[in-house]
């Protein structure tokens, strides 16, 4: 993460004294569009090779607004169960039918996907997470654009926890397939506030989809623009992400997640959830790894399913092989109280 990162703290300082305004003052449609917005909008769609890209405040509201924006009352839009709650709200506020397909499974994708074929009137939407929040593992993106192809649907990917992390230069799980297929029925949205360690939501796409987004998505044209100094910070982190930083970053992490997939086991991410069952055994856990000195948290429903209370691994680069081993340690030698 670079929240902290001395190019970031620096960028600020030298924001304001070239006479960067704090607050945007109104909406993009209004007078809230500032060149920080347009710059951090043309160089994301460089980087992540889209023909468009289009900022808000978080990842939230970006998953939001394009739900509610998108689809209509006479689309689909099939989704993972697991999928993040910013994009099930705007599923939910959506005027389209909604189908929910059984987590990563591809047979139930494809029934649900048949079935809308078969009576839709309108366009059927995809929509998942790269790497899912609560347990790591990731959609299978490859066979869903396949399914997207096959059935004439449209993939949204939340790339909330794979840009910065995934990919071969840090674009997120969908870099490759993005690369091979580009934006005609893909459309990504990349959070801001997690690995690039500022905040705020892209979601790119094509040139027609983000002047659709711009025109109608109600959570885009009735709210106040990103600050200035957000967009800014956003290129600036992009541009370390492009660097030498972003490489040296991703090729530490990916040690440390291997380590700890060895120790903890997981399926090889920066999440690892450590499965409890009870809320009550999650949260006791969780205080006493947090004695010991663990920034942990104890995940419960309804964020995760009924009976899966867990801790909520999150490994960042920073770890050091020891770290994982005394975490694990500290870990097996709490259950192992706990059965005596």
């Amino acid at each position: 993460c670079f929240a902290e990162h001395p190019f970031l703290q620096n960028s600020a300082t030298q924001f304001f004294a070239e006479g960067g305004s704090v607050g945007s003052g109104a909406s993009r449609l209004l007078r809230g569009a500032m060149d920080a917005h347009m710059s951090l909008e043309a160089y994301a769609a460089e980087y992540f090779h889209a023909e468009r890209t289009l900022f808000f405040s978080s990842g939230f509201q970006a998953n939001y607004a394009l739900l509610t924006a998108l689809p209509s009352r006479h689309d689909v839009i099939i989704y993972d169960e697991l999928i993040h709650a910013s994009s099930r709200d705007g599923i939910q506020a959506s005027s389209a039918k909604h189908v929910r397909a059984r987590h990563n499974d591809l047979d139930a994708y494809e029934a649900a996907l048949k079935k809308a074929y078969s009576s839709c009137k309108g366009q059927i939407w995809i929509a998942v997470e790269s790497v899912y929040s609560m347990d790591g593992d990731m959609a299978p993106l490859d066979d869903l654009y396949g399914l997207a192809e096959k059935y004439d649907a449209a993939l949204i990917i939340d790339e909330a926890h794979g840009v910065g992390v995934c990919g071969a230069n840090g674009k997120g799980v969908s870099e490759a397939l993005v690369s091979a297929k580009g934006y005609e029925r893909i459309i990504t949205v990349h959070t801001c506030g997690k690995a690039l360690g500022v905040a705020g939501g892209l979601v790119c796409a094509s040139s027609d989809v983000i002047d659709y987004m711009i025109n109608k998505a109600r959570a885009f044209i009735y709210t106040t623009a990103p600050m200035p100094v957000q967009a800014y910070l956003v290129q600036k982190a992009l541009e370390l992400l492009a660097g030498q930083d972003g490489l040296a970053a991703r090729k530490r992490l990916n040690a440390v997640c291997l380590q700890a997939q060895k120790l903890l086991g997981g399926h090889g991410s920066h999440i690892v959830p450590i499965i409890l069952g009870e809320d009550a055994k999650a949260v006791k856990m969780a205080q006493h790894m947090q004695e010991e000195g663990y920034d942990v948290r104890a995940i419960r429903p309804p964020s995760v399913p009924e009976g899966t209370a867990r801790l909520r691994v999150s490994l960042n680069a920073n770890l050091s092989e020891q770290n994982l081993i005394a975490f694990a340690d500290h870990l097996s030698a709490f259950k192992e109280e706990e059965v005596a």
